[in-house]
Protein backbone atom coordinates (compact mmCIF):
# COMPACT_ATOMS: atom_id res chain seq x y z
CA UNK A 1 0.00 0.00 0.00
CA UNK A 2 1.64 3.81 -0.87
CA UNK A 3 3.15 5.45 2.01
CA UNK A 4 3.78 2.08 4.24
CA UNK A 5 6.63 0.38 4.83
CA UNK A 6 7.47 -2.90 6.94
CA UNK A 7 8.92 -3.10 9.98
CA UNK A 8 9.63 -6.49 11.81
CA UNK A 9 6.15 -8.10 9.83
CA UNK A 10 4.57 -4.69 11.15
CA UNK A 11 3.17 -2.19 8.40
CA UNK A 12 3.75 1.07 9.27
CA UNK A 13 2.24 4.40 7.77
CA UNK A 14 5.10 6.97 7.43
CA UNK A 15 3.26 9.47 9.63
CA UNK A 16 3.38 7.15 12.05
CA UNK A 17 7.22 7.24 11.85
CA UNK A 18 8.57 10.38 13.61
CA UNK A 19 11.52 11.79 15.05
CA UNK A 20 12.70 11.75 18.66
CA UNK A 21 15.61 14.14 17.43
CA UNK A 22 15.93 15.92 15.28
CA UNK A 23 19.27 18.05 16.11
CA UNK A 24 22.79 18.19 13.47
CA UNK A 25 24.51 16.15 15.79
CA UNK A 26 21.99 12.69 15.24
CA UNK A 27 22.21 13.75 11.82
CA UNK A 28 25.83 14.04 11.13
CA UNK A 29 26.26 10.76 13.19
CA UNK A 30 23.92 9.29 10.89
CA UNK A 31 25.77 10.28 7.96
CA UNK A 32 29.71 9.46 9.43
CA UNK A 33 28.29 6.03 9.94
CA UNK A 34 27.10 5.24 6.40
CA UNK A 35 30.06 6.87 5.13
CA UNK A 36 32.47 4.56 7.44
CA UNK A 37 30.12 1.55 6.30
CA UNK A 38 28.28 1.32 3.10
CA UNK A 39 31.08 4.29 0.74
CA UNK A 40 34.19 2.54 2.26
CA UNK A 41 32.94 -0.77 1.57
CA UNK A 42 31.44 0.16 -2.22
CA UNK A 43 34.70 2.10 -3.11
CA UNK A 44 36.54 -1.14 -2.44
CA UNK A 45 33.77 -3.64 -4.46
CA UNK A 46 33.75 -1.29 -7.32
CA UNK A 47 38.01 -1.37 -7.08
CA UNK A 48 37.84 -4.97 -7.06
CA UNK A 49 34.92 -5.27 -10.29
CA UNK A 50 37.92 -3.14 -12.53
CA UNK A 51 40.50 -5.63 -11.38
CA UNK A 52 38.04 -8.38 -12.07
CA UNK A 53 36.45 -7.57 -15.09
CA UNK A 54 39.61 -5.81 -16.79
CA UNK A 55 42.04 -8.84 -16.29
CA UNK A 56 42.17 -10.65 -19.31
CA UNK A 57 44.37 -8.69 -21.35
CA UNK A 58 46.98 -9.66 -18.82
CA UNK A 59 46.07 -13.17 -18.56
CA UNK A 60 46.22 -13.19 -22.55
CA UNK A 61 49.98 -12.08 -22.55
CA UNK A 62 51.22 -14.42 -19.89
CA UNK A 63 50.00 -17.43 -21.84
CA UNK A 64 46.09 -17.51 -21.01
CA UNK A 65 45.76 -18.87 -25.26
CA UNK A 66 48.43 -20.99 -25.84
CA UNK A 67 47.88 -22.94 -22.40
CA UNK A 68 43.86 -23.13 -23.54
CA UNK A 69 44.52 -23.15 -27.21
CA UNK A 70 42.28 -20.49 -27.94
CA UNK A 71 42.50 -19.67 -31.69
CA UNK A 72 40.65 -17.14 -34.30
CA UNK A 73 38.41 -15.05 -32.29
CA UNK A 74 37.91 -16.91 -29.12
CA UNK A 75 39.45 -14.50 -26.92
CA UNK A 76 37.71 -12.10 -28.23
CA UNK A 77 34.55 -13.85 -27.73
CA UNK A 78 35.48 -14.68 -24.13
CA UNK A 79 35.83 -11.06 -23.96
CA UNK A 80 32.12 -11.10 -25.22
CA UNK A 81 30.47 -13.30 -23.31
CA UNK A 82 30.73 -11.04 -20.21
CA UNK A 83 28.48 -8.65 -20.99
CA UNK A 84 25.67 -10.99 -22.39
CA UNK A 85 25.69 -11.90 -18.48
CA UNK A 86 25.67 -8.92 -17.53
CA UNK A 87 23.31 -7.22 -19.55
CA UNK A 88 20.31 -10.12 -19.36
CA UNK A 89 20.56 -10.23 -15.16
CA UNK A 90 21.08 -6.15 -14.96
CA UNK A 91 17.13 -5.22 -14.49
CA UNK A 92 15.93 -8.38 -12.86
CA UNK A 93 18.54 -8.16 -10.35
CA UNK A 94 18.09 -4.37 -9.22
CA UNK A 95 14.03 -5.29 -8.96
CA UNK A 96 14.74 -8.05 -6.51
CA UNK A 97 17.09 -5.88 -4.17
CA UNK A 98 14.00 -4.06 -3.18
CA UNK A 99 12.51 -7.39 -2.30
CA UNK A 100 16.07 -8.71 -0.35
CA UNK A 101 18.64 -7.25 2.30
CA UNK A 102 21.13 -5.31 0.61
CA UNK A 103 23.05 -6.42 3.27
CA UNK A 104 23.03 -10.00 2.14
CA UNK A 105 22.69 -9.13 -1.67
CA UNK A 106 25.52 -7.23 -2.15
CA UNK A 107 27.82 -8.92 -0.05
CA UNK A 108 27.05 -12.36 -1.93
CA UNK A 109 27.79 -11.00 -5.51
CA UNK A 110 30.75 -9.81 -4.74
CA UNK A 111 32.10 -13.13 -3.05
CA UNK A 112 30.41 -15.05 -6.18
CA UNK A 113 32.25 -13.11 -8.54
CA UNK A 114 35.35 -13.49 -6.61
CA UNK A 115 34.96 -17.28 -6.20
CA UNK A 116 34.21 -17.17 -10.30
CA UNK A 117 37.63 -15.31 -10.72
CA UNK A 118 39.62 -17.94 -8.57
CA UNK A 119 37.81 -20.80 -11.06
CA UNK A 120 38.65 -19.06 -13.66
CA UNK A 121 42.31 -20.67 -12.93
CA UNK A 122 41.43 -24.12 -13.45
CA UNK A 123 39.60 -24.10 -17.06
CA UNK A 124 41.06 -26.04 -19.45
CA UNK A 125 39.58 -25.16 -23.35
CA UNK A 126 37.84 -22.11 -24.63
CA UNK A 127 34.38 -23.80 -23.13
CA UNK A 128 34.86 -23.93 -19.43
CA UNK A 129 36.23 -19.99 -20.29
CA UNK A 130 33.02 -19.10 -21.92
CA UNK A 131 30.69 -20.53 -19.39
CA UNK A 132 32.41 -18.92 -16.50
CA UNK A 133 32.91 -15.26 -17.97
CA UNK A 134 29.13 -15.75 -18.62
CA UNK A 135 28.64 -16.48 -14.90
CA UNK A 136 31.15 -13.31 -13.95
CA UNK A 137 28.92 -11.19 -16.39
CA UNK A 138 25.56 -12.46 -14.22
CA UNK A 139 27.13 -11.94 -10.77
CA UNK A 140 28.34 -8.62 -11.69
CA UNK A 141 25.12 -7.31 -13.28
CA UNK A 142 23.84 -6.30 -10.26
CA UNK A 143 26.48 -4.64 -8.35
CA UNK A 144 26.64 -1.13 -9.52
CA UNK A 145 22.91 -0.71 -10.20
CA UNK A 146 22.26 -1.85 -6.83
CA UNK A 147 24.98 0.17 -5.45
CA UNK A 148 23.71 3.16 -6.71
CA UNK A 149 20.28 2.44 -5.95
CA UNK A 150 20.78 1.73 -2.03
CA UNK A 151 23.17 5.46 -1.81
CA UNK A 152 19.76 6.72 -2.91
CA UNK A 153 17.77 4.78 -0.15
CA UNK A 154 19.88 6.64 2.45
CA UNK A 155 21.40 10.05 1.27
CA UNK A 156 20.10 13.56 0.95
CA UNK A 157 20.03 15.61 -2.33
CA UNK A 158 22.94 17.51 -0.62
CA UNK A 159 24.86 14.69 0.20
CA UNK A 160 24.29 11.72 -2.98
CA UNK A 161 26.12 13.64 -5.88
CA UNK A 162 29.69 13.43 -3.84
CA UNK A 163 28.98 10.05 -2.72
CA UNK A 164 27.99 8.38 -5.81
CA UNK A 165 30.81 9.76 -7.61
CA UNK A 166 33.23 8.87 -4.82
CA UNK A 167 32.00 4.83 -5.63
CA UNK A 168 32.30 5.25 -8.98
CA UNK A 169 35.85 6.74 -8.76
CA UNK A 170 36.99 3.71 -7.47
CA UNK A 171 36.56 2.06 -10.71
CA UNK A 172 38.86 4.89 -12.13
CA UNK A 173 41.53 4.43 -9.53
CA UNK A 174 41.18 0.12 -10.23
CA UNK A 175 41.64 1.43 -13.94
CA UNK A 176 45.11 3.13 -12.89
CA UNK A 177 46.66 0.45 -11.36
CA UNK A 178 45.11 -2.79 -12.69
CA UNK A 179 47.53 -2.99 -15.51
CA UNK A 180 50.52 -2.71 -12.81
CA UNK A 181 49.06 -4.98 -10.45
CA UNK A 182 47.77 -7.66 -12.78
CA UNK A 183 51.45 -7.43 -14.35
CA UNK A 184 53.53 -7.48 -11.17
CA UNK A 185 51.37 -10.62 -10.41
CA UNK A 186 50.84 -12.55 -13.74
CA UNK A 187 55.22 -11.60 -14.35
CA UNK A 188 56.22 -11.94 -11.13
CA UNK A 189 54.51 -15.41 -9.80
CA UNK A 190 54.80 -16.98 -13.25
CA UNK A 191 56.02 -20.66 -13.11
CA UNK A 192 55.17 -20.58 -9.42
CA UNK A 193 54.38 -23.96 -7.58
CA UNK A 194 54.08 -25.03 -11.53
CA UNK A 195 50.87 -22.42 -12.53
CA UNK A 196 51.05 -20.23 -14.92
CA UNK A 197 51.35 -16.36 -14.03
CA UNK A 198 47.42 -15.68 -15.75
CA UNK A 199 46.61 -18.64 -13.29
CA UNK A 200 48.28 -16.71 -10.42
CA UNK A 201 46.31 -13.57 -11.79
CA UNK A 202 43.00 -15.15 -11.40
CA UNK A 203 43.18 -17.12 -8.05
CA UNK A 204 44.62 -13.88 -6.38
CA UNK A 205 42.34 -11.15 -7.66
CA UNK A 206 39.56 -13.18 -7.12
CA UNK A 207 40.49 -13.39 -3.65
CA UNK A 208 40.65 -9.94 -2.66
CA UNK A 209 36.69 -9.63 -4.02
CA UNK A 210 35.71 -13.00 -1.91
CA UNK A 211 37.52 -11.00 1.47
CA UNK A 212 35.79 -7.80 0.63
CA UNK A 213 32.72 -9.73 -0.28
CA UNK A 214 32.81 -11.65 2.64
CA UNK A 215 33.53 -8.20 4.83
CA UNK A 216 30.40 -6.44 3.63
CA UNK A 217 28.03 -9.14 5.26
CA UNK A 218 29.22 -7.46 8.78
CA UNK A 219 29.33 -3.50 7.35
CA UNK A 220 26.62 -2.99 4.85
CA UNK A 221 23.38 -1.69 6.05
CA UNK A 222 20.01 -2.58 4.52
CA UNK A 223 17.38 0.04 3.95
CA UNK A 224 16.34 2.94 7.09
CA UNK A 225 13.92 1.34 8.19
CA UNK A 226 15.35 -2.27 9.01
CA UNK A 227 19.43 -1.73 9.32
CA UNK A 228 19.88 -4.08 12.90
CA UNK A 229 22.93 -1.35 13.64
CA UNK A 230 20.61 1.68 13.16
CA UNK A 231 18.06 2.15 15.49
CA UNK A 232 16.07 4.67 17.83
CA UNK A 233 16.78 8.43 16.82
CA UNK A 234 19.26 7.65 14.04
CA UNK A 235 16.67 5.52 12.28
CA UNK A 236 13.84 8.21 12.87
CA UNK A 237 15.72 10.44 11.44
CA UNK A 238 16.56 8.34 8.58
CA UNK A 239 13.22 7.86 7.81
CA UNK A 240 12.18 11.32 7.88
CA UNK A 241 14.80 13.55 6.28
CA UNK A 242 14.71 11.21 3.04
CA UNK A 243 10.46 11.83 3.26
CA UNK A 244 11.08 15.13 3.56
CA UNK A 245 12.67 15.48 0.24
CA UNK A 246 9.56 13.23 -1.33
CA UNK A 247 11.42 10.15 -1.80
CA UNK A 248 9.58 7.38 -0.67
CA UNK A 249 9.84 4.81 1.68
CA UNK A 250 7.09 3.24 0.57
CA UNK A 251 6.74 -0.90 -0.16
CA UNK A 252 4.58 -0.63 -3.28
CA UNK A 253 5.18 -3.24 -5.35
CA UNK A 254 5.10 -3.97 -9.22
CA UNK A 255 2.51 -2.02 -10.67
CA UNK A 256 1.02 -0.17 -13.53
CA UNK A 257 2.48 2.59 -12.02
CA UNK A 258 5.54 1.25 -11.91
CA UNK A 259 5.50 0.86 -15.65
CA UNK A 260 3.57 3.74 -16.25
CA UNK A 261 6.11 5.91 -14.70
CA UNK A 262 8.96 4.01 -16.33
CA UNK A 263 7.72 3.72 -20.03
CA UNK A 264 5.03 6.29 -20.81
CA UNK A 265 7.13 9.08 -19.73
CA UNK A 266 9.85 10.46 -21.90
CA UNK A 267 12.37 10.51 -19.35
CA UNK A 268 13.59 6.95 -19.51
CA UNK A 269 14.21 7.03 -22.89
CA UNK A 270 15.80 10.50 -22.59
CA UNK A 271 18.84 8.78 -19.78
CA UNK A 272 19.21 5.89 -21.83
CA UNK A 273 20.24 7.73 -24.71
CA UNK A 274 22.20 10.55 -23.05
CA UNK A 275 23.88 7.35 -20.70
CA UNK A 276 25.02 5.90 -24.34
CA UNK A 277 26.42 9.41 -25.85
CA UNK A 278 28.18 9.82 -22.39
CA UNK A 279 29.87 5.81 -22.57
CA UNK A 280 30.73 6.66 -26.42
CA UNK A 281 31.93 10.15 -25.26
CA UNK A 282 34.86 8.50 -23.34
CA UNK A 283 35.97 6.55 -25.98
CA UNK A 284 39.33 9.01 -27.19
CA UNK A 285 40.81 8.51 -23.47
CA UNK A 286 39.38 4.92 -23.40
CA UNK A 287 41.70 4.19 -26.11
CA UNK A 288 44.58 6.77 -25.42
CA UNK A 289 46.94 3.93 -25.51
CA UNK A 290 45.88 2.46 -28.77
CA UNK A 291 46.41 5.79 -30.04
CA UNK A 292 49.55 6.43 -27.87
CA UNK A 293 51.02 2.81 -29.59
CA UNK A 294 49.84 3.87 -33.22
CA UNK A 295 51.85 7.17 -33.22
CA UNK A 296 55.03 4.70 -32.18
CA UNK A 297 55.11 5.01 -28.71
CA UNK A 298 55.95 1.46 -27.12
CA UNK A 299 53.11 -0.36 -25.48
CA UNK A 300 54.42 -0.22 -22.20
CA UNK A 301 54.89 3.49 -22.11
CA UNK A 302 51.43 3.84 -23.40
CA UNK A 303 50.21 1.94 -20.43
CA UNK A 304 52.16 3.66 -17.86
CA UNK A 305 50.80 7.38 -18.74
CA UNK A 306 47.28 6.32 -18.10
CA UNK A 307 48.32 5.49 -14.46
CA UNK A 308 47.94 9.32 -13.79
CA UNK A 309 46.05 10.14 -15.62
CA UNK A 310 43.14 7.84 -14.14
CA UNK A 311 44.14 9.02 -11.00
CA UNK A 312 43.27 12.57 -12.21
CA UNK A 313 39.77 11.09 -13.80
CA UNK A 314 39.18 9.85 -10.25
CA UNK A 315 40.00 13.38 -8.77
CA UNK A 316 37.91 15.05 -11.28
CA UNK A 317 34.68 12.58 -10.99
CA UNK A 318 34.76 13.31 -7.13
CA UNK A 319 35.42 17.57 -7.85
CA UNK A 320 31.87 17.35 -10.06
CA UNK A 321 29.82 15.03 -7.60
CA UNK A 322 30.85 17.36 -4.75
CA UNK A 323 30.15 20.62 -6.50
CA UNK A 324 26.69 19.15 -8.12
CA UNK A 325 25.88 18.84 -4.20
CA UNK A 326 27.34 22.02 -3.04
CA UNK A 327 25.72 23.84 -5.57
CA UNK A 328 22.28 21.54 -5.39
CA UNK A 329 20.24 24.23 -4.87
CA UNK A 330 18.99 28.14 -6.64
CA UNK A 331 18.37 29.13 -10.15
CA UNK A 332 21.61 26.93 -11.82
CA UNK A 333 21.53 24.10 -9.18
CA UNK A 334 19.73 21.46 -11.26
CA UNK A 335 21.96 18.63 -11.62
CA UNK A 336 21.60 19.00 -15.63
CA UNK A 337 23.75 22.16 -15.58
CA UNK A 338 26.44 20.57 -14.07
CA UNK A 339 26.17 17.72 -16.98
CA UNK A 340 25.92 20.41 -19.30
CA UNK A 341 29.00 21.95 -18.45
CA UNK A 342 31.05 19.21 -18.09
CA UNK A 343 30.11 18.09 -21.87
CA UNK A 344 30.47 21.59 -22.95
CA UNK A 345 34.12 21.90 -21.70
CA UNK A 346 35.00 18.48 -22.93
CA UNK A 347 33.50 19.09 -26.31
CA UNK A 348 35.95 22.05 -27.01
CA UNK A 349 38.77 19.66 -26.93
CA UNK A 350 37.28 17.60 -28.67
CA UNK A 351 36.79 19.65 -31.66
CA UNK A 352 40.40 20.56 -31.26
CA UNK A 353 41.69 17.09 -31.85
CA UNK A 354 38.90 16.59 -34.49
CA UNK A 355 40.27 20.01 -36.80
CA UNK A 356 43.78 19.01 -35.99
CA UNK A 357 43.48 15.16 -36.68
CA UNK A 358 46.69 14.37 -38.80
CA UNK A 359 48.70 11.92 -37.54
CA UNK A 360 51.05 14.04 -36.84
CA UNK A 361 49.49 15.41 -34.09
CA UNK A 362 51.44 17.36 -31.38
CA UNK A 363 51.86 15.04 -28.63
CA UNK A 364 51.79 17.94 -26.46
CA UNK A 365 48.54 18.70 -27.91
CA UNK A 366 46.99 15.32 -27.29
CA UNK A 367 48.75 15.24 -23.68
CA UNK A 368 46.75 18.53 -22.87
CA UNK A 369 43.33 16.84 -24.07
CA UNK A 370 43.88 13.62 -22.27
CA UNK A 371 44.23 15.52 -18.57
CA UNK A 372 41.59 17.87 -19.98
CA UNK A 373 38.60 15.55 -21.21
CA UNK A 374 37.98 13.86 -17.45
CA UNK A 375 34.91 15.74 -17.15
CA UNK A 376 32.67 13.76 -19.47
CA UNK A 377 34.04 10.90 -17.01
CA UNK A 378 32.31 12.88 -13.88
CA UNK A 379 29.17 12.99 -15.91
CA UNK A 380 28.04 9.54 -14.92
CA UNK A 381 27.35 9.57 -11.21
CA UNK A 382 25.78 13.33 -11.67
CA UNK A 383 23.49 11.27 -14.06
CA UNK A 384 23.20 8.63 -11.72
CA UNK A 385 22.01 10.75 -8.88
CA UNK A 386 19.79 12.82 -11.30
CA UNK A 387 17.86 9.49 -11.86
CA UNK A 388 18.12 8.65 -8.03
CA UNK A 389 15.76 12.09 -7.60
CA UNK A 390 14.06 11.92 -9.71
CA UNK A 391 12.34 8.67 -9.60
CA UNK A 392 12.07 8.87 -5.63
CA UNK A 393 8.25 8.55 -6.20
CA UNK A 394 8.45 4.24 -4.97
CA UNK A 395 11.68 2.43 -4.72
CA UNK A 396 10.73 0.14 -7.74
CA UNK A 397 10.83 2.69 -10.35
CA UNK A 398 13.63 4.00 -9.27
CA UNK A 399 15.47 0.58 -9.03
CA UNK A 400 14.33 -0.16 -12.60
CA UNK A 401 15.52 3.06 -14.16
CA UNK A 402 18.97 3.03 -12.48
CA UNK A 403 18.77 -0.66 -14.32
CA UNK A 404 17.63 -0.20 -17.48
CA UNK A 405 19.53 3.57 -17.91
CA UNK A 406 23.06 1.50 -17.10
CA UNK A 407 22.44 -1.68 -18.79
CA UNK A 408 20.99 -0.54 -22.23
CA UNK A 409 23.43 2.81 -21.90
CA UNK A 410 26.67 0.09 -21.49
CA UNK A 411 25.24 -2.74 -24.44
CA UNK A 412 25.09 -0.13 -27.55
CA UNK A 413 28.61 1.48 -26.98
CA UNK A 414 30.18 -1.79 -27.20
CA UNK A 415 28.76 -2.38 -30.56
CA UNK A 416 28.91 0.67 -32.19
CA UNK A 417 33.02 1.47 -30.89
CA UNK A 418 34.17 -2.25 -32.40
CA UNK A 419 33.52 0.37 -35.72
CA UNK A 420 33.75 3.80 -34.71
CA UNK A 421 37.40 2.86 -33.54
CA UNK A 422 39.06 0.36 -35.93
CA UNK A 423 42.38 -0.53 -36.27
CA UNK A 424 41.97 0.53 -39.74
CA UNK A 425 41.82 3.95 -39.03
CA UNK A 426 44.99 4.04 -37.47
CA UNK A 427 47.07 7.12 -36.50
CA UNK A 428 44.26 9.06 -37.19
CA UNK A 429 41.24 7.44 -35.51
CA UNK A 430 39.35 10.01 -36.88
CA UNK A 431 35.77 8.31 -37.27
CA UNK A 432 36.14 7.95 -33.21
CA UNK A 433 37.25 10.84 -32.43
CA UNK A 434 34.06 12.70 -34.61
CA UNK A 435 32.06 9.92 -33.49
CA UNK A 436 32.86 10.96 -29.66
CA UNK A 437 32.34 14.71 -30.35
CA UNK A 438 29.08 14.53 -31.75
CA UNK A 439 27.92 11.90 -28.98
CA UNK A 440 28.80 14.52 -26.62
CA UNK A 441 27.51 17.73 -28.91
CA UNK A 442 24.00 14.93 -28.41
CA UNK A 443 24.31 14.69 -24.74
CA UNK A 444 24.27 18.80 -24.24
CA UNK A 445 21.01 18.82 -26.18
CA UNK A 446 19.19 15.46 -24.54
CA UNK A 447 20.25 16.67 -21.15
CA UNK A 448 18.53 19.91 -22.07
CA UNK A 449 15.59 18.65 -23.54
CA UNK A 450 15.02 16.41 -19.98
CA UNK A 451 15.70 19.19 -17.74
CA UNK A 452 12.56 21.22 -19.59
CA UNK A 453 10.71 18.95 -19.29
CA UNK A 454 11.29 18.01 -15.53
CA UNK A 455 11.09 22.07 -15.25
CA UNK A 456 8.02 22.54 -16.42
CA UNK A 457 6.30 19.03 -14.81
CA UNK A 458 5.51 17.77 -18.16
CA UNK A 459 4.81 13.86 -17.87
CA UNK A 460 7.32 13.33 -14.98
CA UNK A 461 7.20 9.92 -12.46
CA UNK A 462 4.53 10.46 -9.81
CA UNK A 463 3.49 8.38 -6.88
CA UNK A 464 0.61 6.25 -6.87
CA UNK A 465 -1.44 8.02 -4.76
CA UNK A 466 -0.44 11.55 -6.65
CA UNK A 467 -1.96 10.02 -10.33
CA UNK A 468 -5.16 8.80 -8.33
CA UNK A 469 -5.72 12.10 -7.07
CA UNK A 470 -5.30 13.69 -10.18
CA UNK A 471 -7.60 11.17 -11.57
CA UNK A 472 -10.20 11.94 -9.24
CA UNK A 473 -10.08 15.39 -9.55
CA UNK A 474 -10.46 15.15 -13.31
CA UNK A 475 -13.56 12.93 -13.13
CA UNK A 476 -15.05 15.28 -10.56
CA UNK A 477 -14.75 18.69 -12.97
CA UNK A 478 -17.81 18.95 -15.37
CA UNK A 479 -16.58 18.30 -19.11
CA UNK A 480 -16.74 21.95 -21.15
CA UNK A 481 -16.91 23.71 -17.59
CA UNK A 482 -13.80 25.55 -16.96
CA UNK A 483 -12.83 27.82 -13.67
CA UNK A 484 -14.58 31.39 -14.13
CA UNK A 485 -12.88 34.68 -13.25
Amino acid sequence: MEGEFVEDGERLSVDQVQPSATDAQVEKKLVRLLDYRLMIWAFWGYFANGLDRNNMPNAQTTGLSEDLNLVSNQYNWALTMFFIGYIILQIPANYIITKVRPSIMLPMIVFVWGAIVCFMALVKDYKGLYGLRICLGLTEAGFYPGIVFLLGSWYTKEELGTRTAVFVAGSQVSGAFSGLISGAIANGLDGAHGMRGWKWLFIIEGLIAVVIGFAGFFVLPDFPHNTRFIQGEMRDMAIVRLERQGRSAAVTGLNMTTFRNLFTTPFIYLFTAMFICMQMGMGILQNFPIILKSMGYEASFANYMMVPIWCWVGVVIIAQGKLSDRFSTGRFGHRAFHIIAGALFTLVWYIVLVAVNGGNVPVGLLFACAYLVPPVFGISPIMMTWANELYSCDRESRALAIAIINSIGNLVPNFVNVEAWNVQDSPTYRTGKITTMGMTAALVIMCAAAYLLQANKIMVPKPSQQIVDEEMDAKKTPIGHDDEF
